[in-house]
């Protein structure tokens, strides 16, 4: 019997913690480039231990508020 690990196709599907390799899936970038991203503060993200996680509510609040940055921008 196989169990089938089923990866986030949305940002309504992540979990409320995720890793950046389901978040650059998600995003639709590479895995370097989401740990690049959080490297530099673009992302949201907390180090625990040697792992990288990100919140799902302050990504949320990210997008939200850099859709928000570009729409005033226009």
């Amino acid at each position: 019997m196989r169990t089938e690990i089923r990866k986030p196709a949305s940002l309504d599907e992540l979990p409320d913690f995720c890793s950046l390799e389901e978040l650059s899936k998600v995003l639709q970038v590479s895995r370097s480039t989401a740990y690049r991203m959080a490297a530099q503060g673009s992302i949201p993200s907390l180090r625990v231990g040697r792992r990288v996680i990100v919140p799902k509510e302050h990504l949320v609040r990210w997008i939200d508020s850099s859709v928000s940055c570009e729409k005033g921008g226009e």
